[in-house]
């Protein structure tokens, strides 16, 4: 297959890396990833400001074409669907990414957005993340992510997580994917099994800070405590990684909203 590479983290991070690695043992591989790191660019965009596209010769990348672009995870997927400098490709996966996006973290991550917008484009769209959190093998003393685990999961499993996509719909002159896929792997080089899952809910614990600088200007910043709550049943993906399994969800491309069409309308103009 023609696989196309994208990620949040940036061109140098090593899940990328780990994926150009292993799939390119099998697979036509090109790579569209961000100059720097975009992590928790969501399904941003840009719009109105010009993009610097380079090819990256010595990039350590095995591929066909490695690209480093100065937008968000989103603007890659575009980029690498509809630009001139790759051919058409079969599917775009998104990751590794460096840390869990689990239940509600799929609305805030870059790593998934540019996995839905595939979808969007009628490209499956797969999300590849590592939960560093998650379950640890106790005799296992180093702080290596196991990148390379999970690239061999989604290598060997392509086709079957592209099927997970569910049905391509035509829609107007375009087609769109039902879901994307959105896998996250415990840290641990052999994993208990695979588990399909439904996301949980996330209770986090973010605020700003204000601090007032030298000069006098204020500044802001977003922080978070470590600690994050999770909710969910016994097939909540936060779950499987905790106890050391794979968990394979399939989320909606399209947005998904409550049904009214049995409510009373009486709003007044």
């Amino acid at each position: 297959m023609r696989v196309l590479l994208v990620n949040d983290d940036g061109i140098n991070a090593p899940g990328i890396s780990a994926l150009a690695k292993r799939f390119s043992r099998e697979h036509e591989v090109y790579v569209v990833a961000p100059s720097s790191n975009r992590s928790g660019a969501s399904s941003s965009i840009t719009v109105g400001v010009p993009l610097s596209l380079e090819k990256k010769e010595s990039s350590g990348l095995p591929s066909k074409a490695a690209y480093g672009l100065s937008g968000s995870p989103v603007d890659c997927s575009l980029c690498g669907i509809n630009g001139e400098h790759i051919p058409d490709v079969d599917v775009v996966i998104s990751g590794i990414n460096d840390g869990p996006n689990i239940g509600t973290d799929v609305i805030f991550s870059g790593t998934c957005g540019a996995a839905r917008y595939a979808s969007m484009m009628g490209i499956p769209g797969i999300a590849l993340s590592v939960d560093y959190n998650s379950y640890r093998n106790p005799a296992d003393k180093s702080s290596d992510l196991y990148y390379d685990s999970l690239a061999d999961f989604a290598c060997k499993n392509l086709e079957k997580l592209i099927a997970l996509c569910g049905e391509k719909k035509a829609l107007d002159d375009r087609y769109v994917y039902e879901c994307f896929v959105n896998v996250n792997s415990p840290c641990l080089r052999e994993y208990k099994g695979v588990k399909l899952t439904s996301p949980c809910v996330r209770r986090y614990y973010d605020k700003i800070l204000i601090e007032k600088e030298s000069d006098g200007s204020m500044s802001s910043k977003c922080v978070g405590e470590v600690k994050c709550f999770s909710m969910g049943d016994e097939n909540a993906d936060y779950r499987a990684t905790e106890n050391g399994f794979v968990s394979v969800s399939s989320v909606y491309t399209e947005v998904a909203a409550m049904d009214l069409s049995g409510m009373k309308n009486s709003f007044i103009l």
